[in-house]
């Protein structure tokens, strides 16, 4: 008889864990949920008044300007994401105390950043305007080095909206900054502006996201001044971070960079092209993706065990791939119906169409690779972050390398292949990784 009531209170405690466990689950589905959806529709909405922006700029503009384009925007994103995450990691999983403490070394970081980041741009200019024997692509690329002075008034402010969760801010600064952007190009382009009217946007738009990010968002007392102490320790944290974010950056754009270097400028314009009309909503939900489950992998994991962490991350792989399929397989499907009518029977003389294909199917998996790098760094696991994209960005330069001395579409079908190779595997080895330890690390 003991036994039998033994055995029903194990019973009840093991059906009392397993409804905890699914309240805590459901909980974080929600929460991570309702934060994409924020970011998801705010990106969406942005991106279809983009799309708007590049049919005008797809009928006015030449490939060769694309090409010009795609050059200083590839610069500005190389240089610029390491300053993104430079304090913002770390500060992110403080608490309070900490994290006030922490203010006025990590403001500090972010002036000094940026101003490196304008300077190292500033210069590039020069040998990339020689190597492509283009002088107009100088004053294009000091402007839009200018934004990197900005930048550091509102990314405290950003931090803090992040660290709280508050994604209906962030979305709300992403999207007006979108919405902006595509508008002012589409008058600009319109008023026969050409290059300069991708590019004026790009630092215009900056005040947009420094005045959302700052409205209504206080930031706690600088309770400690800065120190070469704490400096340290922030710096010990976000480099290896932001390390990663460069080599991520840099494998997303080595098609751009070994496409310019063997093929040329116009080549480069295609593909730049192609690329931002086919994965231009899903890599927008992808980024959201990233900026949510960042946060959201950070929060309340102490609570939780490695099998329902594993849980946790497992279900919101499955959910954004659910999301962003759909959409890419009509992209596809439709594309040959609707690149000729929307953008212009001209770029059916180019391989845009084939490009744009190849690379929407590429997007099927890329949810994956930033699910993996987010859970890698929520984990402690920058070094081998960094290393996989190291390995990951090698291996697209040889392929992409070889597939250059063809054609931009034997480019594009090379880079969908690794992607569908690749990828995958980097979601089960990182979770495989991540939860192989009996306790779930954040160091």
């Amino acid at each position: 008889m003991q036994n039998i009531t033994k055995l029903q209170v194990e019973q009840k405690q093991s059906l009392k864990q397993k409804l905890a466990l699914n309240e805590m689950l459901s909980h974080g589905i929600r929460s991570l949920g309702k934060n994409l959806l924020w970011l998801a529709s705010a990106q969406f909405s942005g991106r279809v008044v983009r799309l708007g922006a590049s049919v005008i700029t797809a009928r006015l503009l030449t490939p060769e300007i694309f090409g010009q384009v795609a050059i200083v925007l590839t610069l500005f994103e190389l240089i610029c994401t390491p300053t993104r995450r430079i304090t913002s990691a770390a500060l992110i999983r403080m608490n309070d105390a900490d994290f006030s403490d922490n203010l006025a070394s990590a403001n500090s970081i972010n002036f000094a950043s940026c101003i490196t980041a304008f300077v190292l741009m500033s210069l590039i200019s020069l040998p990339l305007a020689y190597y492509y024997q283009d002088s107009q692509l100088i004053l294009p690329i000091l402007f839009v080095a200018s934004s990197y002075l900005l930048l550091p008034f509102g990314m405290l402010y950003a931090t803090v909206n992040l660290r709280n969760n508050n994604m209906r801010k962030v979305a709300s600064a992403n999207l007006w900054q979108t919405i902006g952007d595509g508008v002012l190009t589409a008058v600009l382009a319109l008023s026969g502006f050409g290059i300069w009217a991708i590019i004026i946007p790009k630092v215009v738009m900056v005040f947009v996201w420094i005045y959302i990010h700052k409205t209504a968002t206080p930031l706690p007392v600088f309770t400690q001044a800065t120190s070469i102490a704490r400096v340290k320790a922030l710096l010990n944290f976000s480099v290896p971070v932001s390390l990663s974010d460069l080599i991520n950056t840099l494998r997303q754009s080595i098609d751009y960079l070994v496409i310019g270097y063997f093929m040329g400028v116009e080549a480069l314009g295609v593909y730049f092209f192609a690329y931002n009309v086919s994965l231009g909503v899903s890599l927008g939900l992808v980024q959201s993706f990233g900026t949510a489950f960042y946060s959201h992998l950070c929060s309340d994991n102490d609570d939780l065990s490695v099998q329902s962490a594993q849980q946790k991350y497992r279900n919101s792989v499955i959910a954004i791939t659910a999301i962003a399929a759909p959409i890419i397989i009509l992209q596809t499907s439709l594309a040959p119906l609707y690149v000729p009518f929307v953008y212009g029977e001209q770029w059916l003389s180019t391989d845009a169409l084939a490009v744009f294909i190849f690379l929407c199917l590429s997007g099927l998996v890329r949810p994956m690779a930033e699910a993996a790098s987010q859970l890698l760094l929520a984990n402690g696991h920058s070094r081998l972050n960094f290393n996989l994209n190291i390995a990951i960005t090698a291996l697209l330069t040889l392929v992409i390398s070889i597939a250059s001395q063809f054609d931009l579409t034997t480019v594009a079908l090379s880079v969908m292949v690794t992607y569908l190779i690749i990828m995958p595997w980097l979601c089960w080895y990182s979770s495989r990784i991540s939860f192989s330890q009996s306790t779930v690390k954040h160091s």
